[in-house]
């Protein structure tokens, strides 16, 4: 009740200023009384007020002890501390533009990465219990590959034998031809066991989801649509549940939509129809299934991956001439899906957090210079009597004012800034997780709490720095500038060595990441990506599944093409360079017997038509290319690049070479002719031993078409597409881009990275300056009464420069110094961001260093200037 009672009283106080009238009343009315009691003892009135004033003491001082006893009078002194330092921030326009927008960059550019860290790497997937969703993956230590796709045979091993797992669905993802009123369209589709959605745990915004039923071959005509396709291309209209549409060819049932903004980690879709698997001889072969599952209630990470170890080893002994060596392994889902990025992202957080760090150092140094002016003030109200912590508590209500100001402004370059960094990332290499990047609660939250501590680290230690003043120099000195302060000219020095020392670290992250970026564009892919043309086509197994229909349709397609006008060759391949896509299977050479499909050699395989390396720009070194004979009832042929003749047989004669490949072929192939190597999935990937089979021998149910142009290649974009049309008016074309788009895209991450650290570095940079600028000046300023002294004594001009640049030198290289050691230790955080450059790499180190001195000595060099200009009867006359 007493505490209640407190509290009640301390608001009475706060909001019922008569309060302060009832104060004084009951306080004049105590004086009345003991003047009373004096009277009595035969004292005039008069003298009777002014003993009680001796005795009792000053009015107004009682008032304030009484004031000081509650709760509200801190709350009180606070509003009158935020008015004080209101007034007292408007008086300084200048520097307090500066402070809040230097704060506004560090909080700002802070909070921009940190809503594209929360939304990718933080926020939990969207989906019902979300820590329980898991990816299975295969692993084989022959191929050093942790994460494998799947062998259908083995998946339903995994779905019938496994413990661990609620529920688990098999994800095959492929482009869907839709057709509705003869209008096809070409959109990205998933085939899922009928345990996806029961996976996930999220229903149908309309319908309903798979079935047992929708899995069984034959059976499997159902469709789902994404919110978006039935949107865009069906107007919104409910009535299409139950209605038919063309998929791939086939007459589907549409039994469901899908709510806004639903998607499947790093597999994008607009469309989902039945997987429907089933032991037989046809799923024995081949590794092309993704795997998610739900782990059962209180199963852990660990007990789900021994369990897999189990099942993996049963599969290994029902199948050991495909499995063996092969196990499994489980994931947590959100950490499986960004593995590539999260790196990447901690490292651009952390350099920005030195940005805001350096923003810090560099306020804090102008709150020391703005001290300076102001110890006459503080030493006025020291010696009436003012606590040292009251001092401080003004000091830091300004630092709280200018914190709270710099995060309003920074929250505005937050929304600029992540505009502009999502405008880096090209729509056809999406992030991995397709929910929106906002300015939401979470970071909110984090950008008060980042500000919080920016309050602190600027404020405090130049407040408790600025509020010890010696009384009797300060007083005495009068308007000298720094009279009675201790130390600030090292704190300041210290505050631009921090500064420095920063911006090169993050500098040398930039170097580092440019330096890298530079080598991978400068990379040699093994084919000439100007004036090329690409697009990627599906063809329905309904209508072309037979192979020599197939192979026909294709041939007939790129015929076509070659004759449209502007074409100068045409080709296709099953997977195009540099799109993360690349398939690899097993050989052996036919003259010796063949081992199992799990002992064999492996190497990447393509499926090209004839005319395609000649589109590419890809030279065949030895032998010949594929020729129009190349066909179903010819023998059947293959080439090889480089890299396969250097590992599997070098300094070998290897034209007319037979080998006996696991794909469709039973018959052995012969290679007749080697090409140069090439880059397949990665940029950064050395090149793979790659056997290329004939289309026209092996016909893929998909292809993208690359097409030379005599010009640019978006001028016959049309041209090409509706050549394709004439052979067949309800073929599908997507994916219409040039390669230098695909190649633009395939090195997106790293340009991303290395303009962040740029842009961060390049703002560090000027923040240290400024800084350098800012105590190279100050010190000029306090030094004038020496330079005038050393002017008038004889010293030239260059004397005077080179005493102010020793100071800016001496601090930037203490910097470097420390800097270099900081970088050495950053090393192993950068090394597997890094291509064909190490992160000591000296070339890097010394141009930064030097940069770094450069800069800070231009930053002194304004300051020297106008030392040099200084009068020596004006310097002599200044004190």
């Amino acid at each position: 009740m007493s505490l209640l009672r407190s509290l009640l009283e301390g608001f009475r106080s706060l909001f019922r200023k008569e309060r302060e009238q009832e104060l004084g009343e009951e306080l004049r009315r105590f004086l009345e009384m003991a003047a009373e009691e004096k009277i009595m003892q035969g004292m005039s009135r008069r003298d009777a007020l002014r003993a009680v004033r001796l005795e009792r003491g000053n009015l107004e001082v009682t008032k304030e002890v009484v004031r000081s006893s509650g709760w509200e009078s801190f709350v009180e002194t606070c509003w009158r501390d935020l008015r004080v330092g209101t007034r007292t921030l408007r008086k300084s326009p200048g520097f307090t533009v500066v402070a809040v927008l230097t704060l506004a960059l560090g909080i700002g550019t802070n909070s921009a990465i940190f809503s594209v860290v929360d939304a990718i790497l933080l926020r939990p997937l969207p989906y019902p219990e979300p820590d329980g969703l898991v990816r299975v993956w295969e692993s084989s230590v022959k191929y050093d590959s942790a994460r494998n796709v799947v062998n259908p045979l083995n998946f339903l091993d995994w779905h019938d034998h496994a413990q661990s797992f609620e529920s688990m669905a098999a994800i095959s993802s492929l482009t869907t031809n839709l057709s509705r009123s003869g209008q096809p369209i070409a959109v990205q589709g998933m085939q899922v066991t009928t345990e996806f959605f029961s996976v996930l745990r999220v229903p149908p915004f309309l319908g309903r989801t798979f079935n047992t039923s929708d899995g069984i071959a034959g059976q499997d005509h159902s469709v789902i649509l994404s919110y978006k396709l039935w949107q865009h291309q069906f107007g919104e209209d409910r009535t299409i549940i139950g209605q038919k549409i063309d998929v791939d060819g086939l007459p589907c049932e549409v039994i469901g939509i899908m709510p806004e903004n639903f998607s499947f980690p790093k597999i994008s879709a607009e469309v989902w129809t039945p997987l429907p698997l089933a032991r037989t001889d046809e799923r024995r072969d081949g590794r092309f299934l993704v795997v998610a599952a739900r782990l059962k209630p209180g199963v852990s990470i660990d007990q789900a991956r021994q369990d897999m170890l189990r099942v993996a080893d049963f599969t290994t002994k029902a199948r050991p001439d495909y499995n063996k060596n092969w196990s499994a392994n489980v994931y947590p889902m959100l950490e499986d899906a960004t593995r590539g990025v999260s790196r990447p992202l901690w490292v651009l957080l952390g350099s920005v957090g030195f940005l805001l760090l350096i923003a810090c150092a560099n306020v804090a140094n102008l709150l020391l210079i703005r001290g300076t002016g102001r110890v006459r003030e503080i030493a006025v109200r020291s010696a009436l009597g003012a606590a040292r912590s009251r001092i401080v508590q003004q000091l830091f209500v300004e630092s709280l004012l200018l914190s709270a100001t710099g995060m309003l402004v920074g929250l505005i370059f937050a929304h600029l800034g992540l505009r502009g960094l999502l405008a880096l990332i090209p729509q056809s290499a999406p992030l991995p997780r397709s929910e929106p990047i906002s300015i939401n609660g979470r970071v909110l939250i984090f950008t008060f709490f980042a500000s919080l501590p920016t309050a602190i680290l600027f404020g405090l230690v130049p407040a408790l720095r600025i509020s010890r003043v010696d009384l009797q120099n300060a007083l005495k000195q009068g308007t000298l500038r720094g009279g009675g302060v201790v130390g600030h000219q090292t704190l300041r020095r210290c505050f631009v060595v921090a500064e420095v020392f920063l911006a090169l670290l993050l500098s040398v992250g930039a170097g580092l990441m440019l330096r890298s970026f530079a080598r991978l564009i400068a990379v040699d892919p093994g084919f000439n990506r100007q004036h090329l043309l690409t697009m990627h086509i599906w063809t329905a197994p309904s209508r072309y599944g037979d192979d020599l229909k197939r192979s026909q349709y294709f041939g007939h397609i790129l015929s076509e093409i070659r004759n449209t006008p502007g074409v100068q060759s045409v080709g296709s391949t099953h997977f195009l360079p540099l799109t993360e896509k690349a398939s690899g299977s097993c050989f052996s050479p036919a003259d010796k017997p063949a081992p199992t499909p799990a002992e064999s050699p492996t190497s990447q395989f393509l499926i090209i038509s004839a005319g395609y390396f000649p589109a590419m720009g890809t030279a065949i070194q030895a032998g010949r290319d594929f020729e129009e004979h190349d066909n179903f009832s010819s023998p059947h042929v293959a080439i090889v690049n480089h890299a396969f003749v250097n590992r599997f047989f070098p300094g070998q004669n290897i034209l007319g070479k037979q080998l006996q490949v696991c794909w469709k072929f039973k018959e052995p192939v012969e290679i007749v002719g080697i090409v140069s190597d090439a880059r397949q999935a990665h940029l950064e990937d050395a090149p793979e031993p790659t056997i290329f089979l004939s289309n026209s021998q092996v016909p893929m149910y998909f292809a993208t078409i690359v097409v030379r142009a005599a010009g640019d290649p978006d001028q016959i974009a049309r041209s090409v597409e509706a050549a394709i049309h004439d052979v067949d008016p309800d073929q599908a074309v997507s994916d219409i881009k040039t390669m230098e788009a695909v190649f633009s895209d395939s090195v997106s991450s790293p340009r991303f990275q290395a303009i962040s650290l740029l842009v961060f570095a390049g703002l560090a940079v000027t923040l240290a300056m400024i800084g350098v600028y800012g105590v190279v000046s100050y010190s000029v300023s306090e030094r004038t009464h020496e330079i005038g002294i050393r002017v008038a004594l004889g010293a030239a001009s260059r004397d005077v420069v080179r005493l102010v640049l020793q100071e800016a030198l001496i601090l930037a290289g203490i910097a470097v110094c420390l800097g270099l050691a900081g970088s050495l230790a950053l090393s192993r955080v950068l090394q597997t961001l890094l291509f064909e450059v190490t992160p000591t790499d000296p070339t890097t180190l010394a141009s930064v260093c030097c940069a770094i001195l450069m800069v800070s000595a231009l930053a002194a060099i304004l300051p020297a200037r106008r030392a040099t200009r200084i009068d020596p009867m004006v310097a002599l006359r200044y004190e």
